[in-house]
């Protein structure tokens, strides 16, 4: 079972140069994506409430997912690294 860990990954801007990177937006993708990596975890009281996202997928499977809070992906926003452990 995946053991996803949250990382403080700084703002968009960072990693607006990363080309292999993609943006999903839409409610049911993101809550897709989250679920399959069982995000949040069981025991999380206080989980983050992510509503946007940035994936890279390499052969078939998450490789970086970053998320964040806010309905527009602004430059200045937050981003945190969900690290998939197993």
């Amino acid at each position: 079972m995946l053991k996803p860990t949250l990382t403080y990954a700084g703002t968009i801007k960072d990693i607006q140069d990363r080309d292999d990177l993609i943006l999903v937006m839409d409610s049911q993708e993101v809550q897709a994506v989250l679920e399959h990596i069982n995000y949040p975890p069981e025991n999380d009281e206080c989980p983050m409430d992510f509503s946007g996202l940035f994936v890279s997928i390499q052969e078939g499977d998450y490789l970086d997912i970053f998320a964040y809070e806010g309905t527009i992906p602004y430059l200045f926003e937050n981003i945190w690294k969900i690290d998939l452990q197993y």
